[in-house]
């Protein structure tokens, strides 16, 4: 099923998930996306972040990759005087503890809900079937896999530090713009 046109409430209901669908202000795309982290090419629709224990991490997923976020895009996003009070009362993950929910940008409707962590899981992963699912390459022999790997020895470069330094200016730029965006948010609401 291509779920790219679905309600998500009817999805929702149709698989007896217990979708909490929440009344907060989603940044137009990519300012989140880019704030935590995701900055792929071939975008799904829906995006998933929570945080991790196990390396006390943020973690981000459109269910055909997942990978350690931006931890301070995240926090400015979730710990947001507009966000948080909507999130408090839901386990979005600790560093003491698993997340029983991930909250979940529907990037499409601009929507922000609340999953348990393996129906969200499930709906990332939907997201990708059939078409829209991209091929992973299979190593068929030893031979194949030495030549896959000598490729990238041959191709691969270390960062160099101007490559950090430039990266990390891109990502605190990031986080700044949702911060102000937020904030802004905040000063027209009073």
């Amino acid at each position: 099923m291509a779920i790219s046109n679905v309600n998500v409430k009817d999805l929702a209901l149709a698989n007896g998930w217990a979708l909490i669908p929440l009344s907060i202000p989603v940044p137009p795309t990519p300012m989140l996306e880019r704030a935590v982290g995701y900055q792929r090419e071939t975008e799904g629709r829906f995006l998933a972040i929570w945080w991790e224990p196990c390396g006390d991490e943020a973690m981000v997923s459109d269910g055909l990759v997942s990978f350690t976020g931006h931890w301070p895009g995240y926090l400015t996003f979730v710990q947001h005087l507009r966000i948080y009070p909507h999130l408090a009362a839901y386990n979005l993950g600790s560093s003491e503890g698993e997340a029983e929910y991930h909250l979940v940008i529907d990037r499409q409707e601009g929507t922000a809900f609340l999953l348990p962590s393996r129906q969200a899981d499930r709906l990332l992963s939907m997201q990708w079937e059939r078409a829209e699912r991209q091929e992973i390459p299979q190593v068929l022999s030893l031979k194949d896999l030495e030549a896959v790997l000598q490729k990238i020895a041959q191709e691969w470069r270390a960062p160099s530090t101007a490559d950090v330094m430039a990266q990390m200016k891109e990502d605190q730029a990031a986080v700044q713009a949702l911060r102000d965006w937020l904030d802004h948010l905040a000063t027209q609401a009073k």
